[in-house]
């Protein structure tokens, strides 16, 4: 008498199939994390390169007391991105505050060499900063010693 297991053909084909199924979307899940994550990492350095040009251009404006030496509008290229960067300054009042505002607007997609039709069509980031200065010199009111 002889005892036959039941045949279990393809049992092998099977599991190897949804391993590989659960492989692929582990995969995918990782690729678009890191996808993901360098998009974050781009954006981020953009914002740091516009924070530094707008803090460059707001020191300008608080070092010049009539702000003439400071650019109005510049565009600066870094690493492939154009930053475009505007000044201003408006006596507040009778003229003894003077606000001050600086404005960095780049082109969020990383490729500063497309053409106009295609940046039209991408969206643009910005950053403003605002600030006020007087007109008064700080040594008036100090005694001297």
């Amino acid at each position: 008498m002889t005892n036959h297991a039941p045949a279990q053909q393809g049992m092998a084909l099977i599991e190897a199939l949804i391993a590989s199924a659960v492989l692929g979307i582990g995969l995918v899940g990782a690729t678009q994390l890191t996808l993901k994550t360098l998009h974050m990492a781009s954006a981020s350095r953009h914002h740091t390169v516009a924070q530094h040009l707008a803090q460059e251009a707001m020191d300008c404006l608080h070092a010049q007391a009539n702000a003439t030496l400071c650019p109005g509008q510049d565009d600066i290229q870094v690493q492939g991105v154009r930053y475009t960067r505007q000044t201003r300054s408006t006596p507040r009042g009778d003229g003894l505050v003077i606000d001050l505002q600086v404005s960095v607007e780049w082109v969020a997609s990383g490729t500063g060499t497309s053409n106009n039709a295609e940046q039209s069509s991408k969206a643009s980031t910005r950053i403003e900063w605002h600030s006020s200065t007087s007109t008064i010199p700080l040594w008036v009111g100090v005694s001297s010693p």
